[in-house]
């Protein structure tokens, strides 16, 4: 059991404990998918950007679930395509909102967002169609009915400093 573990830290006065909150909005500003959210079994790896899952072994052999799909997607490209997107505002996008084009026309919907306290901001990440899926083009979301701008933007919002 981790309780030790845990009080082992908490004694550490630089340390506070933190919820579910804090988890999902320093994943979100990381880049980072979430089961049930930005990953379900209608999105492919090639779709969230996560081709780098499949080893080269596995490729080559095709003996995995999804295997005739994800081959297709990774040859002529996905139809879709998980990006960042920064609200233009301080309103924040949550999931299920629209994504629309510049048009009007629905492109996509946000599967995760909220505010970034290290970005200083509103965040999010959705999928759009992959010719709206270039950083810099101008998007429209739509919260409580209003259109708001945004634009895509590079993920990940703020940089991972960790090692490999």
């Amino acid at each position: 059991t981790g309780i030790p573990l845990v009080e082992a830290f908490l004694a550490d006065e630089r340390v506070r404990p933190v919820g579910l909150g804090a988890r999902d909005s320093l994943r979100l500003e990381a880049g980072l998918c979430l089961y049930g959210h930005d990953l379900s079994p209608d999105i492919s790896p090639i779709e969230a950007g996560l081709a780098w899952t499949i080893p080269e072994r596995r490729r080559k052999a095709a003996d995995f679930p999804g295997a005739e799909r994800i081959l297709s997607e990774l040859s002529g490209g996905a139809k879709r395509k998980r990006v960042g997107i920064r609200p233009l505002g301080r309103a924040p996008a949550r999931e299920g909102t629209e994504i629309h084009d510049t048009n009007g026309t629905k492109i996509g919907e946000v599967t995760s967002g909220g505010f970034g306290p290290t970005a200083n901001g509103p965040v999010a990440m959705g999928y759009v169609d992959t010719a709206h899926a270039r950083k810099g083009t101008q998007l429209q979301l739509i919260v409580r009915g209003k259109p708001i701008e945004a634009e895509v933007a590079p993920l990940p919002f703020v940089p991972h400093n960790y090692k490999r």
